[in-house]
């Protein structure tokens, strides 16, 4: 379908306007309509989709793959319901990915509510000293950690090991607990 000694792209728009003098208004026409087309069904982005419709006409013109007595308009808006149908269903696999992606999170949300809501039973059950030891111990960050470590040592009257090995016990005691606690829940 290329004519001889044109471009491409300069015989993909005399093809469009079937008269060589309004090849860049018979672009902008068919862009229109294409647009018009994709809007009306509600599309997220028409222009893209027309693009991506003259894309399709472009290589299969340059291709020589378009009948030669085929009607431009017609022709591209046959690529442009192909180009919907194509869109619709990226459309309904993103809908199924959000589905499915959601009841992840909530499955995950859920698993992290019975955990939380495990460790604090378990919390509660520790004697006050122990709880208060455990709570105190991870309530800093960074420096300020350091110092509340030392602090809670002296308290104690603990080494800064024997209050380590004090916390690694009780952190070996509230998982077990945890970890009851979990399987005792309902799913």
């Amino acid at each position: 379908m290329n004519t001889h000694g044109q471009d491409p792209f300069h015989a993909f728009l005399a093809w469009l306007s079937q008269q060589k003098n309004e090849d860049g208004e018979a672009y902008e026409k068919a862009r229109q309509r294409l647009i018009i087309f994709f809007a009306s069904r509600k599309c997220r982005d028409p222009e893209s989709l027309v693009d991506k419709t003259i894309d399709i006409a472009f290589l299969k013109f340059k291709k020589g793959e378009i009948p030669a007595e085929a009607q431009p308009i017609a022709y591209l808006f046959g690529i442009a319901r192909n180009v919907f149908r194509e869109y619709l269903r990226m459309i309904e696999k993103e809908q199924v990915a959000n589905a499915n992606s959601q009841q992840h999170r909530s499955d995950s949300q859920l698993e992290v509510e019975r955990k939380h809501a495990c460790l604090d039973r378990c919390l509660n059950e520790l004697p006050q000293d122990d709880r208060t030891t455990l709570l105190t111990y991870y309530s800093k960050t960074k420096r300020s950690k350091i110092e509340m470590h030392r602090e809670l040592a002296e308290r104690y009257k603990l080494t800064p090991n024997a209050l380590r090995n004090r916390v690694f016990r009780l952190n070996q005691r509230m998982a077990r607990c945890v970890n009851n606690c979990l399987e005792k829940l309902p799913a």
